[in-house]
C-alpha cells in the first residue's frame, strides 16, 4: 500500500478554496487566473468574466491582477451581479492602491457602486438612496499598502453594512444600514468616474444568505495568507 496518496496532505484536490462555503459565490476574479488586458476569467463558474476591448481603458498586468491608472481604466463585469432587497451579499476585494480618494471598485450608476472615499471612509449607494458612508476614527484605509477590504450587507429588513480589513472587523463611529436591492455591472469606476487607481489583485462577490463567521475568517485567511499580509 502506498502511503498518503489519497490524503488531503499530498492531494491538493482536498485543499480548502472560497467557493466551499454556503453562500453563492457570484464572481472571482482569480490573481493570476484567466488573466490578460483585455479580459479576466471568472473563476465562479458564472461566466461574470470582467472585460474590456478599447484598448485606452484597459489596465496593466501586475502581480496577477490588474493595476488601474485611475483615469479611465475599467471592466464590464459580462452578466452583471444583481442583489435583491434583503438579499445579503459580501465583497472580497485585495487591493493596493496609488489614490486613496474617490476611487470605486465595483459599481453600475450613480445610485450602484461600493467606494473607497477617504482613508476614513467607504460609501456605498443601494438602489438609488442616500450614500450610506461607513466612517472611522482612524485613518485605516492606507495608499501603497496592500490589503484585504471585505464589505458586507447583512441579509434581512436591517441590512446592517460591515467593513473588515485583513479579516478583522472594524468598529465605526456608528452603525450603517441599507436593506435595498444594488446591482454591480463594473469594475472600477460608478459611471464614467471616481476610476479605480492601483493594483486589484483579486476580487470575490457573494451573495444571497449571509457568510457565517466562520466563513468570512476562512475566506480572510486564504486570501492573507495567498498575499503575504
Amino acid at each position: 500500500i502506498m502511503l498518503g496518496l489519497s490524503t488531503g496532505i499530498t492531494n491538493t484536490s482536498y485543499q480548502w478554496q472560497p467557493n466551499m462555503v454556503g453562500a453563492d459565490l457570484d464572481l472571482w476574479l482569480r490573481n493570476g487566473v484567466g488573466l490578460d488586458v483585455k479580459q479576466w476569467d471568472d473563476s465562479s463558474g458564472n461566466g461574470n468574466h470582467a472585460t474590456q476591448e478599447t484598448s485606452g481603458n484597459q489596465a496593466g498586468l501586475d502581480g496577477g491582477g490588474l493595476e488601474f491608472d485611475g483615469s479611465d481604466d475599467h471592466y464590464d463585469i459580462t452578466n452583471g451581479i444583481v442583489c435583491s432587497a434583503e438579499e445579503g451579499f459580501m465583497v472580497f476585494a485585495v487591493v493596493d492602491l496609488d489614490d486613496i480618494t474617490n476611487v470605486v471598485i465595483l459599481g453600475n450608476d450613480n445610485s450602484n457602486f461600493i467606494e473607497i472615499q477617504t482613508n476614513k471612509r467607504i460609501r456605498i449607494t443601494i438602489a438609488g438612496a442616500t450614500a450610506r458612508t461607513c466612517t472611522f476614527e482612524d485613518a485605516v484605509f492606507l495608499a501603497d499598502t496592500k490589503m484585504v477590504l471585505g464589505i458586507q450587507r447583512e441579509a434581512g429588513g436591517t441590512g446592517n453594512l460591515n467593513i473588515y480589513k485583513n479579516g478583522s472587523l472594524l468598529t465605526p463611529t456608528s452603525q450603517v444600514a441599507d436593506a435595498g436591492g444594488i446591482t454591480f455591472n463594473v469594475v472600477g469606476t460608478r459611471a464614467a468616474d471616481r476610476f479605480l487607481n492601483g493594483h486589484l489583485y483579486e476580487l470575490l462577490v457573494y451573495e444571497t444568505i449571509d457568510l457565517t463567521a466562520s466563513e468570512i475568517n476562512k475566506i480572510s485567511n486564504y486570501l492573507n495568507n495567498k498575499h503575504n499580509l
